[in-house]
């Protein structure tokens, strides 16, 4: 009974503080102005911009083979209404938006709709901007063209200099795209323009563009190339007057000095690297042992020569090496034991099977020709070139290098091989 009254007397005095009961009226003051501030709060309008990805993966469109030919992604506008206390925690985050595939089961261009959702109950959405996506739509289609460069300018080369074949790093791409644009591709150009004339090698990289038969710009066409860039470049050379000349291989030391050569074109118009300092037109080699005594005349294509193009309308020289009458030949025997054999790869041996031919002509002067024995012929065969992976076991013929060693003026006319067997 004492603990009871204890109670009702602390209770009345807490009731009765004037300290406890000021406290108390502030914490209630605080709650009923929260509660009444946040269902009387103003409501304000907010917009979010949403990226949205276009994934038409899954979809009715894929299963039937058709693509999306648009923007990978696509903006969209959403205004949300809410708490004018809530409006700064709403994010992009807070919003479902997303395509309606299921729309798309055709080909063409096709308005995709947009749907916009809230994740909860304390906004609304009252507007959104696109509310379609716009694209185009078809079954993929994919071709190899060559590529066409247009030249811009019809003189872009300065005077005194003169462009060789352009050469194209890749001269095809691949096209890809929908195939209802890809059927009116006639062409894949790329248009070149030079702000100065040249004068030097210039290397570009090239903007290509698929045309159709107008020239138009197909659209939702993709490139391909193998590089990441096609580039063009254009060869520019120097016009020069050179002189014609030639060069000789397996030419004895003392040997040449009296041997002339003249050649039905002297001289010609052509375009040279001009850092190469080229001062003479070389229009091949000549080897010695193609020449006998007497007028020995060679023929060469001068089309495609290393760093020079003639500009000339001529599409071979002919080359004519005299021989002088001092010089004479000589026939010599010749067994498989003048045959050398260098370089045979390592783990093989060989055996010498058999010669083109058992005799030799030797020229030079009479006086040496008449000193040189068989002994002193030499077959060479060497095998640098043969590896594990191009080696040919068994009897092969091989083109032998032949020379003689007793005169540094004589050499020896013709072509001859040697069978070889190789095997290990």
């Amino acid at each position: 009974m004492a603990e009871k009254k204890h109670r009702e007397y602390s209770l009345r005095k807490f009731i009765y503080n004037d300290k406890y009961l000021v406290a108390i009226s502030i914490i209630a003051a605080v709650i009923i102005w929260v509660a009444t501030s946040m269902n009387l709060s103003p409501e304000t309008a907010k917009t979010i911009t949403v990226e949205v990805p276009v994934d038409f993966s899954d979809s009715a469109a894929e299963q039937l083979g058709i693509k999306c030919y648009g923007d990978s992604t696509v903006s969209v506008e959403v205004t949300i209404n809410c708490k004018k206390y809530l409006a700064k925690d709403i994010t992009a985050e807070n919003l479902d938006v997303s395509l309606q595939t299921s729309a798309v089961t055709t080909n063409g261009f096709i308005d995709v709709p947009i749907k916009v959702e809230p994740d909860s109950s304390d906004f609304e959405v009252t507007s959104f901007y696109p509310t379609t996506y716009r694209a185009y739509f078809d079954v993929e289609d994919s071709r190899v063209m060559d590529i066409t460069v247009n030249y811009m300018e019809d003189d872009f080369i300065e005077d005194g200099y003169v462009m060789d074949d352009p050469k194209l790093s890749e001269t095809s791409v691949t096209l890809t795209g929908p195939k209802t644009y890809m059927s009116t591709v006639v062409d894949v150009v790329s248009e070149v323009s030079f702000e100065n004339k040249l004068t030097s090698t210039q290397t570009v990289d090239l903007k290509i563009t698929p045309v159709d038969a107008y020239g138009n710009t197909v659209d939702f066409i993709t490139v391909n190339s193998k590089s990441k860039n096609v580039t063009l470049t254009i060869p520019v050379l120097k016009i020069a007057k050179l002189d014609v000349t030639t060069s000789f291989t397996n030419k004895p030391a003392g040997a040449g000095d009296d041997i002339s050569v003249s050649y039905d074109v002297s001289s010609v118009n052509a375009g040279v690297l001009e850092e190469a300092n080229i001062a003479n037109a070389n229009i091949g080699t000549i080897d010695f042992s193609q020449l006998k005594p007497g007028e020995n005349t060679f023929t060469f294509k001068v089309d495609n020569l290393d760093s020079i193009v003639i500009l000339d309308d001529i599409k071979e020289i002919t080359a004519t090496v005299t021989v002088p009458d001092s010089y004479v030949t000589d026939t010599l025997s010749v067994t498989t034991a003048n045959v050398n054999v260098a370089n045979v790869p390592d783990g093989y041996k060989y055996s010498v099977e058999g010669l083109s031919s058992y005799t030799v002509t030797v020229v030079g002067t009479e006086d040496n020709v008449s000193n040189i024995k068989s002994g002193d012929v030499s077959f060479i065969i060497d095998l640098k070139d043969v590896t594990e992976e191009n080696i040919k076991l068994g009897v092969n013929s091989y083109t032998a290098s032949v020379a003689t060693s007793e005169s540094d003026n004589c050499w020896i006319y013709g072509e001859y091989t040697v069978r070889l067997n190789l095997y290990k």
